[in-house]
């Protein structure tokens, strides 16, 4: 697939409503941070409506450009897209040959059930609880206490108390 055109308009109604949401997110930790010092620390610091005032002045201008510079990218991008050709993605089926990621899940999974099994093997259990809570032992059990056994490779099962 190549990507050879933007839609300047899209690109802009886009980023302002981005930038928008991002500017209320940023305004109301600022506020929230300038109430709490106001409270910790009074007169140290601008009051919350001070802050609140010099917030909204940033986030409208950083809205506005924001918003400027994204149609400048889009119109930009059209038009050196008409001389090189714009971009290829190339989508897929062919999961034949796993992905760096799968590759390294993979490695770290094999880690972590190793780490686990060297670390919780042999530690012990205390069942003493269970005859008071009136639960049964599994099987040649000791009543004191047991052996911890680590999840193995294939299943990812939590740790089995054997």
């Amino acid at each position: 697939m190549r990507i050879v055109e933007t839609n300047p308009w899209s690109v802009t109604v886009t980023s302002f409503l981005f930038l928008g949401a991002l500017g209320m997110c940023a305004l109301g930790s600022v506020l929230t941070a300038s109430v709490i010092l106001d409270i910790l620390l009074p007169g140290a610091w601008p009051t919350p409506s001070e802050t609140l005032f010099l917030g909204t002045v940033i986030v409208t201008l950083e809205v506005f450009l924001g918003t400027g510079l994204a149609c400048l990218c889009s119109l930009m991008y059209n038009y050196t897209a008409q001389f090189s050709g714009g971009v290829e993605v190339a989508l897929t089926d062919d999961l034949s040959e796993p992905t760096p990621v799968a590759q390294a899940l993979r490695l770290m999974r094999r880690l972590h059930v190793r780490a686990w099994q060297r670390l919780y093997t042999r530690l012990p259990v205390d069942f003493s609880h269970t005859k008071r809570l009136g639960l049964q032992l599994p099987p040649g059990q000791p009543e004191g206490k047991a052996q911890r056994k680590g999840p193995d490779e294939t299943d990812g099962a939590p740790p089995v108390i054997t």
